[in-house]
């Protein structure tokens, strides 16, 4: 392949990697004043998680569920205690097993948080219509699905 060919190329990829940022930038730019937000603004997506829990939420499930290295997210947790955003309560008297809790703070950082991520993408939807919406969101699903099946087929071809 030669530097034309690559060239010519529309790269969603990068479209896509490029739009991620925008979004996270306006976001964080957004939220730039409130309280104990550095955690929120890199890692929102997980204490949103746990807001919407209804069952009781443990370190160890977490690692399983978000594939993330456990010192990774014992860092995020830590980081969420130390801002106060949630708490490790003894479950059953047993110290050692400890359930997450989100607060008070926890909470209302979440709808701050959310009601910012709203506003960022109603000005990002701005002039497109409900067709656009959907289409551009079952091209992007497909696109996901594709480098899924890459990345097995990529492993896949390792293992020969």
């Amino acid at each position: 392949m030669d530097h034309k060919e690559f060239d010519s190329r529309t790269h969603l990829g990068f479209l896509c990697d490029c739009l991620s940022r925008e979004v996270k930038n306006a976001v964080n730019r957004g939220l730039k004043d409130a309280k104990g937000l550095s955690a929120a603004s890199k890692y929102g997506w997980l204490l949103a998680y746990f807001v919407r829990q209804t069952e009781p939420i443990f370190q160890r499930d977490l690692e399983q569920i978000f594939h993330l290295p456990k010192s990774t997210l014992a860092d995020i947790i830590q980081i969420f205690e130390k801002e106060d955003l949630i708490e490790k309560v003894p479950v059953d008297g047993d110290g050692r097993k400890k359930q997450i809790v989100v607060t008070t703070k926890g909470r209302e950082l979440n709808l701050i948080t959310e009601a910012m991520i709203m506003e960022v993408e109603d000005f990002m939807m701005e002039d497109i219509s409900e067709e656009e919406k959907e289409v551009v969101a079952n091209v992007l699903n497909k696109m996901q699905q594709n480098v899924r099946k890459y990345k097995s087929h990529i492993m896949l071809k390792k293992e020969d």
